[in-house]
């Protein structure tokens, strides 16, 4: 059997696959994907602080914005309290995106854990949370 670190990068790269085909019709990125599940969860956020959730460059959320911008998908202000600062937040076409994309998304988990019980999912849920915490990550 394969190490533990070894089955997580393997399933992590087949899962990241598996949505990069969804999204591609789409015409997003998975960060994209990612970005628009974020805004639609928390609403309006400054730039800096989608940089953190997506752990992310400020650079690569400046790219990531500018394109979702132009597609659309987001609108990006001056933050009232800071105008060097952006606040990013969905317009119509981006919650009708996210709405899309929550659909597939359903779908592909299904596929993904399709055989693994609730209990299964629990505990991985619980260790990987646990893993994460312990080399400083966030969720």
């Amino acid at each position: 059997m394969k190490p533990l670190p070894i089955i997580l990068h393997e399933a992590y790269t087949l899962i990241k696959r598996r949505f990069e085909k969804e999204a591609r019709p789409q015409n997003l990125t998975m960060n994209q994907w990612r970005a628009l599940g974020m805004l639609k969860r928390r609403g309006p956020i400054r730039q800096v602080e989608l940089c953190a959730a997506l752990q992310a460059s400020p650079m690569t959320i400046s790219d990531l914005a500018d394109r979702m911008e132009t597609a659309g998908l987001i609108s990006r202000t001056n933050d009232p309290d800071d105008s060097r600062a952006k606040v990013l937040e969905l317009t119509e076409a981006g919650h009708s995106k996210s709405e899309l994309m929550k659909a597939i998304s359903e779908g592909v988990f299904e596929e993904v854990f399709e055989g693994v019980s609730a209990e299964d999912l629990a505990v991985m849920e619980r260790a990987l949370t646990r893993i994460i915490e312990n080399l400083g990550g966030k969720l």
